[in-house]
């Protein structure tokens, strides 16, 4: 079994728990398109995905939850298990948050540069000279010289 037919699976299963019919889910998504992806014959896009989940009451992080126990082969209650092990790991390395993390919008280099912004302004306070602190963080002289407080 695939993912789309794994997600489809699931979908039709809420559907029916909820006693929803597919014409019932029109405002969201078409009854055709919904029939297709159900059988898996189609993808479905994140928003439509969001609305289709609003109309049949469940979150989708529920339903994303149990089309990958269900590729993964294993029981709903172990897998979720294994992801709350899984999102604490996250969390506590501070790889995953529920808040935004605006120096992520600025990439890997914007991180980094942030690192070195931060190191060189300790040490600076510390009462290293430039030229140490070149030797110790292994940068340039004109990164120090750009994060360098002046007093």
């Amino acid at each position: 079994m695939d993912y789309l037919e794994a997600l489809g699976q699931v979908i039709r299963e809420v559907r029916v728990a909820a006693g929803l019919s597919r014409e019932s889910c029109a405002q969201v998504l078409n009854r055709d398109h919904l029939a297709k992806v159900e059988q898996g014959r189609q993808a479905i896009s994140v928003l439509k995905f969001h609305s289709l989940c609003e109309c049949l009451g469940i979150s989708q992080s529920l339903v994303l939850m149990a089309v990958e126990a269900r590729m993964v082969g294993i029981d709903l209650e172990a897998y979720r298990h294994q992801q709350e092990c899984d999102l604490n790991r996250l969390v506590g390395a501070g790889l995953l948050s529920s808040v935004i993390n605006y120096g992520a919008s600025r990439g890997v280099r914007g991180k980094r540069a942030e690192d070195n912004r931060s190191a060189i302004q300790t040490l600076q306070t510390e009462g290293l000279a430039k030229m140490e602190i070149v030797r110790r963080l292994g940068v340039s002289r004109s990164t120090v010289d750009r994060y360098w407080l002046k007093r």
